[in-house]
């Protein structure tokens, strides 16, 4: 029976979606023990030149658990650095705080204690506008990122671990996330939360989180920079200087003695100017020899002209802007150039002109989808839809058996991040016996995104960007860096 997407989510948001099994107990610890704010915690206060290896060792814990309570060490240890694991996660009992009176753990701050949660339990909180005579499109997307999810979860039903999953309709409303914050025990516990685009709901949810350790996973919002302060935010988008540096990095690797050729169309957008703008820098302070040509509307062979393409020159085309209707107008242009160039042979060393292009590319169809593929362009993106590969189909077939309707159009697809952020969170939980760490599982690969996480400043981010390869012969390659 087809069921429209609002019916879908109030049935499914009302019932929390269980993947059944138990966790294994831990074992006790031998240290002294001091009650915070009703909790009571172990403590244990580094040595100078202990290594979290030793302290492992020493506590008879691993690695991944120090971490997984202490963020802060998968950093390193200092001296006097203190350590905490909350008592209800190892039964024992704890020597006194008279056995350590040195310690003075009442003036470490409160959020300098708090530890992740353990519940195994994911509270996805986005605006699915249910309540709206008409549905937004935000709503909708919202909507077919959490039907992404369920799709995860039931692939990964069957699999030992115990992941509890519950949506909560954010209404687009400061007040309504603060209430929900405020009363409902299930965000209250939940290992990870994952948060909607809007700032401000996005700062109430990370501000509460870094109090309760619910960790809170930015997807939708690519600028976020609260994981800079707050231990507890991962911003899943990696951020744009290093997407920058990265970018350039690919351009060094794969096109070692090209010219640089950046187009820019004076009464054009050249939204991406601050892309072009580091790149000049870049080959500036490196001493590479650029290019830059300025054209008034559509690009022209003249404009190119002044280029020598007569002893094995090579080309690297970087345009100033990422729009279809940009791209359109220095397409063909580019494409007539390249075969000129190819059809050099006035040189031993054979010439060559590629371009180098945007993540709004991944997006192309049809006549535009072709010039990508005969021009064998090369983009960098944060995400990557192999809309014809084998998993992607197989995702693509199970949401439309499911739902009875395709996936929404988008980049990126809100149905796939759903897809891939669930399995990334729920294989993670299960590794981690109900704690999300964001160090460990290292890297997860799904069929739109790559997750790596790494500490920057505070919390964590994404460090992962894909570099895609489009062939003459309709093939999309892609590898990340």
């Amino acid at each position: 029976m087809k069921m429209n997407s609002c019916t879908m989510l109030r049935r499914a948001a009302i019932t929390v979606f269980s993947l059944i099994f138990v966790w294994t107990g831990a074992m006790s610890l031998d240290l002294p023990v001091k009650k915070v704010k009703g909790v009571e915690y172990y403590y244990y206060k580094v040595k100078n030149k202990e290594t979290v290896y030793g302290v492992s060792k020493r506590l008879g814990l691993s690695r991944d658990e120090i971490v997984r309570y202490n963020p802060s060490a998968a950093d390193g240890l200092k001296k006097n650095m203190m350590l905490y694991f909350p008592v209800a996660d190892f039964p024992g009992e704890g020597t006194s705080v008279a056995d350590e009176p040195e310690v003075q753990i009442d003036t470490i701050a409160a959020d300098s204690i708090t530890v992740p949660q353990k519940s195994g339990s994911v509270a996805i909180m986005l605006p699915f506008d249910l309540d709206s005579q008409e549905q937004s499109r935000q709503g909708k997307l919202s909507v077919d990122f959490y039907k992404g999810v369920l799709i995860a979860a039931d692939t990964l039903a069957n699999r030992p671990g115990n992941v509890e999953i519950k949506a909560f309709d954010t209404k687009g409303d400061i007040e309504t996330v603060k209430k929900l914050l405020a009363t409902d025990p299930f965000i209250a516990k939940a290992s990870v939360i994952i948060a909607p685009e809007d700032e401000n709901t996005l700062k109430a949810i990370a501000d509460s989180a870094a109090i309760r350790g619910n960790y809170v996973l930015t997807l939708m919002n690519v600028r976020d920079s609260a994981y800079l302060t707050n231990p507890f935010v991962i911003q899943a988008n990696i951020p744009q200087l290093a997407m920058y540096t990265l970018a350039a990095d690919a351009i060094d690797e794969d096109f070692q003695g090209y010219t640089p050729v950046i187009l820019r169309n004076i009464s054009g957008r050249n939204e991406k100017e601050p892309f072009t703008a580091y790149l000049k820098k870049r080959f500036q302070d490196k001493g590479i020899n650029q290019v830059e040509i300025e054209y008034d509307g559509s690009l022209t062979a003249s404009a190119l002209n002044s280029l020598p393409v007569n002893a094995g020159e090579k080309y690297v085309v970087i345009p100033s802007s990422g729009t279809l209707a940009e791209f359109n107008k220095i397409a063909y242009v580019l494409k007539n150039w390249k075969d000129k160039v190819l059809a050099t042979e006035t040189s031993t060393d054979t010439p060559d002109v590629a371009v180098f292009g945007y993540p709004d590319w991944t997006a192309f169809r049809g006549d535009a989808l072709d010039m990508l593929q005969r021009l064998e362009v090369t983009v960098y993106s944060r995400f990557f839809d192999d809309f014809e590969g084998f998993d992607a189909r197989n995702i693509d077939s199970d949401f439309r058996r499911w739902y009875g309707s395709p996936m929404i159009e988008s980049v990126p697809s809100q149905a796939l991040l759903g897809f891939d952020a669930a399995s990334c969170i729920i294989k993670n939980l299960r590794a981690n016996e109900g704690t999300f760490n964001p160090s460990y599982p290292t890297v997860y690969q799904g069929i739109q995104s790559v997750f790596k996480f790494e500490r920057s400043g505070e919390g964590f981010v994404n460090t992962s960007l894909y570099i895609i390869k489009y062939r003459p012969d309709g093939r999309i390659q892609s590898r990340t860096i």
